[in-house]
């Protein structure tokens, strides 16, 4: 597989120079560090996402109005380092504090953890939310080890839209974490991506197979099978996600239907179609849907479902209108 490319190792800076160039009137450059922040804050909490390259949108399309202020990336597929964070923070902090978001995978815990206790000696109030939504890598009762996925987006819209709305740092962290707990996500695999640095598969797969659970870098999953039509595949994962989130007849959920980079359009429309119908059947009522490539690998074919059980605050918080210039939302009046 051909990439385009200059060097390997110039990659994600070359990436964030190209997309702060096409989007300098929204953001701009994080000075000495692999970072970028939206221009013009306003006097609130501001919140701060990143983690490694690769999986784009995640993380540098998510910086933006009501989205996050500020978007730390490491090197592909590797966590940005403390220091970046520290870096970044100092550059944009005031004194209503700072939450950070990523997902709950060992180098970003470390890292941002490590951030955390920084900038405490610095006098800078800040904290950390470790977002686990996918519900297949460890059983419910050793949830804390479950890695985050797709429904990483959702925390960071909610806690953004809490810090519009003016609330302070403690309350904006709650707000995340409420999302954070109230979301599961599903992936299944159809083939294997990629690596950006040198086109070649990332792991591989039987040819005709799909793999219910695989992460995103190969992962083992829990269940192979052949291919089945739209309808097979949308009960088994919406039986998953309903069983482990305890979702029930009348519970009002966000649905968000995401491709993982080479999944058409076309395709993502079909599955939304029968997601919508088996979640009527069990009466349980979508409020929004949001449907496209949210959290990818370059090249992968497939999809990860993530549902989010709605509450009134939670409601209020992620149905605001933002955007960025990867990422688009309409609040639903």
């Amino acid at each position: 597989m051909n990439t385009i490319k200059n060097r390997p190792e110039d990659m994600v800076e070359e990436m964030i120079e190209g997309y702060i160039r096409s989007n300098c009137d929204l953001l701009e450059k994080v000075e000495g560090v692999k970072a970028i922040r939206i221009k013009n804050t306003a006097p609130r909490v501001m919140v701060i996402a990143g983690g490694g390259a690769g999986c784009e949108p995640m993380y540098i399309g998510y910086a933006g109005e009501r989205m996050a202020d500020a978007i730390v990336s490491g090197n592909i597929y590797a966590a940005p380092s403390a220091t970046a964070l520290l870096k970044t923070i100092r550059q944009m902090y005031h004194e209503d504090g700072v939450l950070m978001i990523t997902g709950n995978y060992i180098g970003d815990v470390l890292n941002y953890e490590l951030a955390v206790e920084l900038c405490g000696y610095e006098g800078i109030k800040a904290r950390a939310v470790f977002v686990k939504d996918d519900i297949l890598h460890a059983p419910k009762e050793n949830q804390e080890n479950r890695r985050g996925i797709a429904g990483i987006m959702c925390v960071i819209k909610a806690a953004a839209g809490a810090a519009a709305c003016g609330l302070t740092l403690e309350e904006v962290e709650q707000a995340a974490i409420r999302a954070r707990d109230q979301i599961g996500s599903v992936s299944v695999t159809f083939w294997p991506g990629y690596r950006p640095e040198t086109g070649m598969p990332m792991y591989e797969m039987p040819a005709g197979t799909v793999e219910i659970g695989m992460g995103f870098n190969g992962e083992p999953g829990i269940l192979k099978m052949q291919m089945p039509t739209a309808d097979q595949l949308a009960e088994k994962i919406l039986d998953y996600l309903i069983a482990d989130m305890n979702l029930t007849g009348g519970d009002e959920v966000l649905l968000l239907v995401n491709g993982k980079g080479a999944t058409s359009n076309m395709e993502l429309s079909i599955i939304s179609n029968s997601l919508h119908q088996y979640l009527s059947h069990k009466e349980i009522t979508v409020f929004k849907t949001e449907v496209g490539n949210f959290f990818t690998a370059p090249g992968m074919g497939g999809i990860s479902v993530t549902l989010m059980k709605l509450d009134p605050h939670l409601k209020k918080y992620y149905n605001l209108d933002s955007y960025t210039p990867m990422y688009t939302y309409r609040a639903k009046v």
